[in-house]
């Protein structure tokens, strides 16, 4: 795969692509990949409890590809360097044919995570070179190393504990939103672009105010990272805290920052809330983590 590659990372899983390839969340845990013909690669995962078995997720697949026309599932073996690539996990491989067009894949278990994962590039005629297969199955990861998870998707990059599940996205022109909870806490990324339209004249502060999820409170300057920024909190005054989450309907405890990428040209902002309040390294980390590349 050339420098051109970029990094795709999404709900717990990593790997290289093309830089050519679109990349569309179809689900939580569903990605499509498609290049200048159509599709390209998908993938979908999810946690497993209980025993695994390959042959029953290939039943299970075929019977689903049984119900295209000209399509029919057959397992088969691995080409050497995907059975290198692939060595820390469970594998079974499958492939199917149609007049014009064709797929080959694996399934996956992980017997760390125990995430089950199937990975399927499609390909038409003439089949191509099937060195990216092989670069990408050689880099993906389907478990963070430590307990960070990587979200890389379109120009966004974060970083956020694996404690806070993804419960929400948005993938909007000109504004993008991730949303993930930790029991009763709950941690907004937002991305706003193009920068330049979004303010068209205004301030961040004013900017702000035109966002209903940004709206309240007084915001101050900040400079993170060394951008122009803002931020503001609010939280119950300390003598009423004992009687005032039961009561309120919003979370009593909220946390807002905003900064201007003006290179970028793009605007980025966190969003907390919670009936408690946050631990501010959590925040400030996750905030130096998150960019627009």
């Amino acid at each position: 795969m050339t420098n051109s590659a970029q990094e795709v990372a999404w709900n717990g899983i990593r790997f290289p692509a093309p830089g050519d390839w679109e990349v569309s969340p179809v689900g939580i845990c569903h990605l499509l990949l498609e290049d200048a013909e159509g599709p390209a690669l998908e993938i979908k995962w999810g946690l497993i409890k209980g025993n695994f078995s390959h042959q029953a997720h290939l039943k299970k697949l075929a019977a689903l590809l049984g119900k295209q026309p000209g399509r029919a599932l057959k397992e088969c073996s691995l080409p050497r360097d995907w059975q290198t690539a692939l060595s820390d996990f469970e594998v079974s491989g499958f492939s199917w044919e149609a007049q014009a067009a064709g797929g080959r894949g694996v399934i996956l278990f992980c017997p760390v995570c125990r995430r089950a994962t199937l990975i399927q590039f499609f390909h038409r005629r003439p089949v191509p070179v099937p060195e990216i297969a092989s670069c990408i199955l050689a880099n993906f990861q389907d478990h963070p190393p430590d307990s960070q998870i990587r979200w890389a998707i379109f120009d966004i990059r974060a970083t956020v504990p694996e404690t806070f599940q993804l419960v929400r996205y948005r993938f909007e022109a000109g504004k993008f939103e991730l949303a993930f909870a930790a029991g009763p806490q709950r941690i907004a990324l937002h991305r706003w672009g193009l920068a330049s339209v979004c303010l068209n004249g205004r301030n961040l502060t004013q900017f702000a105010k035109t966002q209903a999820q940004f709206s309240e409170g007084k915001p101050w300057a900040v400079t993170p990272g060394g951008y122009p920024g803002l931020e503001w909190s609010l939280s119950p005054p300390t003598r009423w805290r004992w009687w005032w989450n039961p009561l309120r309907s919003k979370p009593s405890h909220q946390w807002y920052r905003l900064w201007h990428l003006k290179e970028k040209n793009r605007i980025l902002g966190v969003r907390a809330e919670g009936h408690r309040a946050f631990d501010r390294q959590l925040l400030d980390g996750i905030c130096a983590r998150y960019e627009s590349i």
